[in-house]
């Protein structure tokens, strides 16, 4: 089962997902005429309060509707999704990050104007809306299975994605820093956020209106204190961002990888395509439906322009990626300096003193940690093999820097009992599924090359180096067995790289906090999924379970249903977008008609 979840999971987030919202948000944003620049200025004034009028329908105030959908969203996709994406496809899925985050700018506008407009008011004056109800009063009631499968399908992913994964990682990272028993932390959660959704989309709107602008300041101010300690560096970790995103010289596979890995942790961070921050935004005091638009266009702009950036930035700044991201996981110290291993160098192996070398061009990263290196210069002798016998593999990977200077290399990989487990050079990679090697085939650059050995029986390796041809110059640091860091774990280093200590710290809270958040906002979204399906009958059941599944996700691992709601949160893209694209017509119309009369002058700022 668990097997077919994650097949379907990742089927669903990669051509049906990115596909559709791609496709989306680039046709809003030319049949809008760029609408979220246009209107950029007015959400400004928006979420300033000028024109909010308290005696118009709804709940909350425009600010509060942007920060209750922001705490939905703002989290740990930017925390660790950003690192995520680096990870898999380098700096270059930032700039694609960058840009599925501007076109979805035009997404959320189109999602909340529809929502605000296809909203339901009740008696006692509380507004429902979401894909739910502009599917259904939008295109009419033969499209009603969609807005069921959507509504199902949302009341899930909150129990999943929304709850049980964020009090889980919440209470990981309090156990693994400060040891605080994962019981507590649910407990604490569990109250806590029981306290704010049994109030309601008041009271969300308040606590968020606090919580979001606080922690966003937090973060990107910690953030930029960093870029500013290191301002000379900041054109050349942009260059890094760019030239990577064009080259796909971080991943084996080329810019496709990288372009898909940006925009699938774009779509993940920011939800512009999924629908659900028209739910939130729907409750807002408002009497023109295409204002809630024009504000929810700035959650994506906050959300990956802003925050995601903040954290790429500290993440390439610090050298954590590429071979980087692989950290020394044994007390294995390998070194060239070590007289057992330079004194029986023979032939054209020499150790050399490491200025004579040439030098890293990556100002991040330093591939030579060492003052000796191993070089092979090219001459008209036999080539000579070196061997480094029984390298620690606890972690099932090695890593090496090398920098190829001059004609080629191949690498023979042994296990403990000399069966020769893969072959490379530097011109064709070797990868089988035991085996893959990455980062093997740079010249004139130090780069580090990362050996995975997917067989636990190999407990350690030899590496022999055979030079190819008569001129072949060749140098060699840094040999060791060592453990992949990606995710929170992976900003939390970064962090610590500038301020030892500071990373396990602030990013702990940081997502204690956003967990928090997240949950209070999508509690809200599952609550509205089934008023829309059986009235108020659950509402207060929803929200008990929903607390006390907070308990359970902070002490259980619960992969298997948070995998589930992976998938659910994907297949609400194909409903919704589908709904939005036959709906933009009268969304087009709407904002013609709105910034018509606000030139004009008809439509005024609130005065009492």
């Amino acid at each position: 089962m668990e097997h077919i979840i994650n097949t379907m999971v990742g089927f669903i987030w990669n051509w049906p997902v990115t596909g559709l919202c791609l496709f989306g948000c680039i046709f809003f944003t030319l049949i809008l005429k760029f609408i979220q620049l246009r209107c950029f200025p007015h959400a400004i004034e928006l979420i300033s309060g000028k024109y909010d009028n308290p005696n118009e329908k709804g709940q909350i105030t425009h600010f509060q509707a942007l920060t209750a959908a922001l705490s939905a969203t703002i989290g740990l996709g930017n925390i660790a999704g950003v690192a995520i994406a680096i990870a898999i496809a380098g700096p270059g899925s930032v700039f694609w990050m960058w840009v599925i985050g501007f076109f979805g700018m035009a997404t959320k506008y189109c999602e909340c104007a529809l929502g605000t407009h296809y909203r339901d008011i009740d008696s006692s004056g509380n507004a429902h809306g979401g894909p739910m109800y502009y599917i259904t009063k939008g295109l009419g009631k033969k499209f009603k299975p969609f807005s069921v499968f959507y509504a199902i399908a949302i009341s899930i992913a909150a129990f999943g994605a929304g709850c049980l994964f964020q009090s889980n990682q919440a209470a990981a990272a309090l156990n693994q820093y400060y040891n605080v028993p994962t019981l507590t932390t649910g407990i604490v959660l569990f109250c806590l956020t029981a306290l704010v959704i049994i109030g309601g989309i008041t009271r969300i709107g308040k606590v968020t209106s606090k919580i979001v602008p606080f922690m966003c300041i937090i973060y990107i101010s910690c953030a930029i204190i960093i870029c500013l300690l290191n301002i000379g560096s900041l054109p050349t970790a942009l260059g890094i961002i760019i030239k990577d995103a064009f080259t796909g010289y971080a991943v084996a596979g080329g810019i496709v990888p990288v372009i898909f890995a940006g925009i699938r942790r774009a779509i993940f961070s920011n939800e512009a395509g999924l629908g659900s921050a028209a739910i939130a935004h729907a409750a807002v005091k408002t009497d023109y439906p295409i204002r809630e638009g024009i504000v929810a266009s700035l959650g994506p702009f906050i959300d990956t322009i802003v925050v995601c950036t903040a954290t790429a930035m500290v993440i390439i700044l610090s050298g954590n990626y590429g071979s980087e991201m692989y950290k020394q996981a044994d007390s294995y110290n390998f070194s060239f300096e070590n007289k057992n291993y330079t004194q029986n160098l023979k032939g054209n192996w020499q150790a050399v003193d490491k200025n004579s070398a040439p030098q890293a061009s990556d100002p991040f990263r330093s591939f030579v940690e060492d003052t000796t290196v191993l070089s092979y210069k090219n001459s008209n002798q036999p080539q000579q093999p070196i061997t480094f016998f029984n390298i620690p593999n606890p972690t099932q990977t090695i890593k090496f820097s090398y920098f190829k200077q001059t004609g080629d290399m191949q690498v023979n990989i042994y296990s403990q009992d000399n069966t020769l487990l893969g072959t490379l050079d530097s011109i064709d990679q070797f990868a089988d599924n035991n085996l893959t090697i990455q980062y093997f085939n740079t010249s004139n650059e130090w780069q580090s090359a990362v050996i995975n050995i997917d067989d636990p029986t190999v407990t350690s390796i030899s590496l022999q180096f055979i030079p190819i041809g008569t001129s072949s110059t060749w140098y060699f640091d840094a040999i060791k067995p060592v453990s992949k860091i990606s995710g929170i774990a992976l900003t939390t280093t970064s962090f610590d790289h500038f301020f030892k200590g500071f990373g396990s710290i602030f990013i702990t809270f940081s997502v204690l906090f956003f967990a928090f958040s997240t949950m209070i906002s999508w509690s809200y979204y599952g609550e509205t999924a089934l008023y829309y399906l059986f009235g108020n009958k659950l509402s207060m059941i929803y929200k008990i379970t929903f607390s006390f599944l907070i308990i359970v996700g902070a002490t259980q691992s619960m992969d298997l249903i948070v995998n589930f709601s992976d998938a659910m949160i994907g297949l609400l893209v194909i409903p919704n977008m589908i709904a939005i694209v036959f709906l933009s017509p009268k969304v087009k119309d709407w904002t013609i008609s709105y910034f018509k009369d606000l030139k004009a002058g008809k439509i005024k700022p609130y005065s009492a």
